[in-house]
């Protein structure tokens, strides 16, 4: 692919670190369920939900989501469940 990026490929890690690897504007969907503040403990060091209070969880949250959009073609859409 001409953007650098491997088409049916798994990329395995933490979303914020793997988006800020990929070239903006080279997506054409992201579909994501975000966990839920203090809901579940994956076991995971550092995962998204854990966080001391929500509003830490939110902004942690937001870094991801200004990766997205930074992603994200023009035409591009993002899905949150």
């Amino acid at each position: 692919m001409s953007d650098g990026l491997e088409l049916n490929k798994v990329y395995i890690g933490s979303s914020l670190d793997i988006l800020k690897t990929f070239p903006g504007e080279s997506i054409d969907m992201c579909i994501t369920s975000p966990p839920y503040w203090g809901l579940r403990d994956y076991g995971v060091d550092g995962q998204l939900g854990l966080e001391e209070t929500p509003e830490e969880f939110i902004n942690n949250l937001c870094d991801i989501f200004d990766e997205v959009k930074r992603v994200l073609k023009k035409s591009g859409s993002c899905w949150v469940n």
